[in-house]
């Protein structure tokens, strides 16, 4: 589990970044684009191999963990489903992942793992396109 919170059921803390123009010193982050409880990532140990992302976080009971403003909708099968507040980005390289390669289109992961395109804003309450 990925996310900016220190607390337990993160195992990977990931913190903003500074801005090129700004040294350590006069730098001052007065709000985080990464959420507490960011995403989950979930990798098979055995053939296929295949890796899954879902946005969100699940805290210590393992249920999903959303922020209050954070997009939640209903799918047409019945399960909800929904975004962080800052979105959970993924981008695949064009090329793939080799030196030649070049920056591919953003997406955006949904808590039960779907692609979306980009919302207007991080923070925006509609969803983008389901890709």
């Amino acid at each position: 589990q990925v996310g900016r919170s220190t607390e337990s059921p993160i195992d990977f803390v990931v913190t903003d970044t500074i801005s090129g123009n700004q040294n350590n010193d006069e730098a001052q982050i007065t709000q985080s684009t990464i959420s507490r409880f960011a995403c989950r990532i979930v990798c098979d140990r055995s053939p296929p191999y295949t890796a899954r992302i879902f946005a969100a976080g699940f805290d210590s009971s393992k249920n999903i963990f959303l922020g209050e403003k954070a997009a939640k909708w209903k799918n047409p099968d019945g399960h909800m489903d929904g975004l962080t507040t800052n979105g959970v980005l993924v981008m695949h390289p064009k090329g793939g992942f080799t030196e030649e390669s070049k920056p591919g289109v953003w997406r955006e992961i949904s808590v039960c793992g779907d692609v979306y395109t980009l919302r207007e804003t991080r923070s925006a309450q509609q969803r983008g396109k389901l890709v």
